[in-house]
């Protein structure tokens, strides 16, 4: 997975800590795009950089106009992001990563009081969000359905989703 965070130029005062950490990246650099400065951090396997990239987007997220992306989506939400990349990190220490992801899915449902059916989702991001999923003749296909939503919770990219 890469992942790379473009940094304009700006004031904030959380600037020098963010190129501070950015300038640790696999790789940075400094564009210019007509009057405007700004710096880019990619990482290229983003496994190898959890502690890092974690940090570097708490901080980043004080910044106006942050672009980050994942395998060249852009991400839109950044806090989702954060709770899913520390979610999928919590798993690689799981010995069976998709359980992991279907007690955590399971741990919602009970919580929100998941109607009493076989879920469809066994990742807590698009857990109760699939209660979103038309079932009706004509609507679209629920694998469509699912990956719309897993886009907006920002968990399409992760390496444990899996969907039916």
């Amino acid at each position: 997975m890469r992942l790379a965070l473009r940094i304009p130029q700006s004031e904030s005062e959380a600037l020098p800590l963010v190129l501070s950490l950015a300038h640790s990246a696999s790789m940075f650099r400094t564009e210019t795009e007509g009057r405007t400065l700004a710096y880019t951090a990619i990482f290229p396997d983003l496994s190898l950089s959890f502690d890092l990239v974690e940090r570097l987007i708490e901080a980043a997220a004080e910044l106006p106009n942050i672009q980050v992306s994942i395998d060249e989506r852009p991400v839109e939400g950044l806090t989702k992001f954060l709770s899913v990349l520390r979610c999928y990190r919590e798993s690689l220490a799981e010995l069976d990563p998709q359980a992991h992801c279907a007690r955590q899915a399971a741990r919602i449902g009970d919580a929100g009081s998941c109607p009493d059916h076989a879920c469809i989702s066994h990742c807590q991001f698009i857990c109760m969000r699939c209660l979103q999923v038309v079932h009706e003749i004509g609507s679209p296909p629920i694998r469509a359905q699912l990956k719309a939503i897993a886009i907006q919770a920002e968990v399409e990219w992760c390496p444990n989703l899996r969907m039916p």
